[in-house]
């Protein structure tokens, strides 16, 4: 149940977001993450402060960019799509990153997810590992590894209680 608050809350917090900030500049701050990471890591002196400096000057180019682009969607009086598109990629960015990484991490080591009561978490991340199979291996390494350790701690656990295994 404390999930799906978070969830629903989250939720409701990014579409107010989402609608303030608009799709263009939305876009273009995924975009210059993910391009300025690729074009920092392709950066062959990676001495030092040269990665940061890299990633930075590329990811304040897309995101000038960006403003440019939003220059013209205001000046064609698009700006409503703009928000509406802004509130559902934002909702869509948040609820990958939240189902697949801010949750698990959260809730790690904790019994929480054990519970059948995440009606919403459960069918949500059932919906996009089922029909997105792009997102069903997207968890971090460690954080699989120890959610594996996690699950192998408590079937020992399960087993000892049921008296199969003596220490």
């Amino acid at each position: 149940m404390i999930i799906d608050i978070f969830l629903v809350v989250s939720v409701i917090l990014i579409i107010w977001l989402g609608w303030s900030v608009g799709l263009t500049r939305t876009f273009f701050a995924v975009l210059a993450g993910f391009v300025a990471v690729f074009a920092a890591s392709k950066y062959p002196y990676q001495e030092g402060l040269n990665f940061y400096v890299i990633f930075v000057i590329t990811a304040l180019f897309i995101i000038m960019l960006g403003g440019f682009i939003l220059r013209m969607i205001s000046f064609f009086y698009l700006s409503i799509l703009d928000r509406i598109g802004g509130a559902v990629l934002s909702v869509c960015v948040w609820l990958i990153v939240a189902i697949n990484v801010v949750i698990p991490t959260m809730t790690h080591s904790t019994h929480i997810l054990d519970r059948p009561t995440h009606t919403i978490y459960t069918a949500i991340s059932h919906t996009m590992q089922s029909k997105l199979p792009i997102f069903k291996d997207y968890v971090l390494s460690s954080l699989e590894r120890k959610v594996s350790e996690h699950q192998s701690d408590n079937l020992y656990n399960k087993i000892l209680a049921k008296g199969k295994i003596s220490e």
